[in-house]
């Protein structure tokens, strides 16, 4: 998936952040999306950091960026139908933001299909090759992890 656009659409975010919002209102759909493609720049930051802006995503990883970009977009912009976040739930929000995309850059979190991220184990003590088939996959783990 190319680091390009929003996650989330307009009808995903008020089914997170506001519920029941009319969505029929063009204005309305023009400032949610304007506030989750602006919000997607943070998810693309993490992921290009990473390399991970073209890779077959995880079968998870669909729904869990579309859950930050919303939570990015409801921190940056007030929903319209009324149910506003307080300083501090956006700050709490924010630093959740800010852990989650630490966590992409370090690879604890692994997005793209088939990696085993960061703190998978793939050699020393953890995994040992008992035999031929053990031994190459622990080597085929270690190429995993360390192909973007």
């Amino acid at each position: 998936m190319p680091c390009t656009g929003a996650y989330a659409t307009p009808a995903e975010y008020n089914a997170l952040m506001c519920a029941g919002l009319d969505l029929t209102d063009a204005d309305t759909v023009t400032a949610i999306t304007t506030a989750l493609t602006i919000a997607a720049s943070d998810v693309h930051a993490a992921l290009a950091a990473v390399g991970a802006c073209n890779c077959t995503l995880a079968s998870w990883a669909t729904v869990y960026l579309k859950k930050l970009n919303i939570i990015d977009a409801a921190v940056i912009h007030n929903c319209p139908c009324g149910n506003q976040l307080s300083d501090s739930e956006k700050q709490t929000f924010l630093t959740w933001l800010n852990e989650q995309f630490a966590l992409i850059r370090t690879q604890k979190i692994e997005v793209c299909a088939n990696a085993t991220g960061a703190d998978y184990p793939a050699w020393g003590v953890i995994q040992t090759g008992l035999t031929a088939w053990s031994e190459a996959e622990i080597i085929q783990n270690e190429f995993l992890k360390s192909v973007p």
